[in-house]
């Protein structure tokens, strides 16, 4: 067993990291719709050594209110279906699907991931999500999505329903080859921690800095010890995008011209996105609205505030306070440098606590994950940080988990 092995799943929803990056001249935004680019990617991952291929999901209409963004490529496809495809091509990569405990049944939650966990041979993840967007709220006949508090008291319910019926698949036969799915999470908020802490094996969530990293992880690990699990039974995963060149001023300006692709409209159109809110009749060269944003946002309003109200009063335009968001994109740490020093900086967080490993999002896909598998998995190789070969066939075994834990209710 390598000593502090480096993690990774790959996060390859749709066009890549930064919302410019499909128009650069090495990104295929027409093959999410292809079945052959599906197979290139998975390929990809799985000659790589990543754990696992991560997809999100999106059930919110992006023409909500009558208005839908011109400028944004993110398609979204359902994540299962394009994952048991991905399993028919691959052999040991793990496949971890996001979906909603708010908007499925426990039944047809068991039963999804059930077949994927047969038809891919045990590498099937469940990424548990209980739905923030309040635009999702219309397309399942309601006004508003519930409160946060009851989204989390369903997702609870939902979890521990899910987990009784894959027993029940177990003793029935055939037996499921994990037992059940690899339980994921991704919440920041207190709830969604204190969710992460009773229910998750893995967790992938924002850290910007080392510190930032450290914190996250001490506070999960904590939290997962008060519940009575072993912390050494839950990787956490943060998101990781880069851009590389020969030099760092290489690396700096291949980023500066993917970020150079996009116009204030496209940057607002993302910020709106990111935000909840919509911002796009807003006057780029105008200050930004602070007071709209901070009433309409989806996010933790005291977190959105630190951010804005600073920019607001030095008098920053809504335009450049929306370019200058694009640069790290819901708050993920975005590397800069060349493949060794990507190296680096990875090994160094791993041995520092800041994770178990990472979850890389391609700055534009498939070339930016092209380049951190021809450049930098050799170099983790070589230093002997990350495998050259499965050591198993399911994830759990990828993941180095033991004997799937009891969720605590």
């Amino acid at each position: 067993m390598m000593e502090k092995q480096i993690h990774l799943w790959a996060f390859l929803q749709g066009i890549g990291f930064f919302p410019s990056g499909w128009m650069h001249e090495r990104a295929r935004p027409e093959g999410v719709f292809s079945m052959d680019y599906y197979a290139r990617v998975a390929r990809l991952a799985e000659q790589g050594c990543f754990d696992a291929i991560v997809f999100g999901d999106q059930l919110q209409s992006r023409g909500a209110g009558g208005r839908t963004p011109e400028r944004m490529a993110m398609p979204t496809l359902d994540p299962v279906s394009l994952l048991a495809a991905m399993a028919a091509v691959t052999d040991h990569v793990g496949l971890v699907a996001t979906v909603s405990t708010s908007y499925n049944t426990a039944e047809m939650l068991a039963e999804r991931f059930g077949a994927m966990e047969r038809i891919s041979g045990g590498r099937a993840g469940w990424n548990i999500v209980t739905t923030a967007h309040p635009a999702t709220a219309p397309n399942f006949g309601e006004d508003d999505l519930p409160p946060k508090d009851e989204r989390y008291r369903r997702a609870k319910e939902v979890v521990a329903k899910a987990c009784e019926l894959w027993a029940a698949m177990d003793r029935e036969g055939p037996m499921l080859p994990q037992g059940r799915p690899v339980l994921v999470q991704a919440g920041q908020s207190p709830d969604g921690r204190d969710f992460a802490a009773r229910t998750a094996e893995a967790i992938f969530c924002p850290a910007a800095n080392i510190e930032a990293g450290i914190d996250f992880r001490n506070d999960l690990r904590s939290r997962v010890a008060d519940v009575g699990r072993n912390p050494d039974g839950v990787r956490i995963m943060p998101g990781l995008s880069c851009v590389l060149g020969g030099s760092e001023e290489e690396a700096r300006a291949a980023h500066t011209a993917i970020l150079d692709l996009a116009d204030d409209a496209l940057a607002i159109e993302y910020l709106s996105e990111s935000l909840g809110c919509d911002l796009t009749a807003f006057d780029p060269l105008g200050m930004i609205p602070v007071e709209t944003i901070l009433d309409q946002t989806i996010l933790p309003r005291a977190d959105i505030a630190r951010a804005v109200t600073p920019a607001q009063e030095k008098g920053t335009p809504l335009g450049a306070f929306a370019a200058n968001f694009m640069r790290h994109p819901r708050g993920h740490n975005v590397f800069l440098g060349t493949p060794e020093q990507m190296a680096d900086m990875m090994i160094e967080w791993r041995d520092a606590g800041a994770c178990d490993g990472f979850t890389l999002q391609p700055s534009y896909m498939p070339g930016g994950l092209e380049d951190f598998v021809e450049q930098v998995v050799p170099i983790l190789q070589k230093r002997g940080r990350l495998r050259t070969e499965y050591p198993g066939t399911t994830l759990r075994e990828t993941l180095g988990l033991s004997a799937r834990e009891a969720v605590t209710a």
